[in-house]
């Protein structure tokens, strides 16, 4: 049996100061920064680690692309919309986003409606639209990021006899809302 022999004592305390030295320099240049905003180094805003504070401080978590983690080009929005189709009748419901701008969206409907989410391309001819699903259904949900400048969003058309809702949640980065519905536009610039 070989017998191991411990390390002295001088090896011991070499190996707990560089412990304690690295423990340091992490807590100065990456803890504190992260969680309590305090960046006596200025690593902190270099590596981008005072946004991760700054958005636990907020409680948005949306507040974090500000700084630049994930960056996004337009506020933060939510919006709430409701369309009654009678039957045969169609809305056409789009956001204006910027290529890497991210909607998060929730759909109901009081019955089976077909749909089509699709988006426009800035600068493409018109009725030329990138569809991203279609099918018929009676609720949707999920995330979307814009491969694309332009308009993206949903298409609704009640093909029964009787009356539906459509109610609509989303929220995001998006800058402009424009509604079709039969053979009107409507556009709302967001401020």
């Amino acid at each position: 049996m070989e017998t191991v022999e411990a390390p002295s004592k001088s090896k011991i305390l070499k190996a707990t100061a560089v412990a304690l030295v690295v423990a340091v320099i992490v807590l100065v240049t990456v803890v504190l920064p992260a969680e309590y905003s305090i960046d006596p180094l200025g690593t902190g805003r270099a590596l981008g680690l005072m946004d991760i504070a700054a958005a636990e401080a907020s409680g948005d978590p949306a507040s974090v692309g500000a700084g630049g983690l994930f960056p996004q080009l337009a506020d933060y929005r939510t919006d709430t919309a409701e369309f009654r189709l009678a039957p045969n009748e169609w809305v056409e419901y789009k956001y204006r986003l910027e290529q890497g701008q991210t909607l998060l969206y929730s759909w109901t409907s009081t019955g089976p409606v077909v749909y089509d989410m699709h988006s426009e391309e800035d600068g493409t001819p018109p009725d030329t639209a990138q569809s991203f699903g279609s099918d018929e259904k009676m609720q949707d949900f999920g995330a979307y990021t814009a491969p694309f400048p332009g308009i993206h969003g949903w298409y609704w058309q009640n093909q029964y006899d009787q009356p539906l809702t459509v109610q609509l949640k989303t929220s995001g980065f998006y800058t402009a809302i424009h509604e079709f519905h039969e053979g009107t536009r409507t556009i709302r610039e967001l401020k």
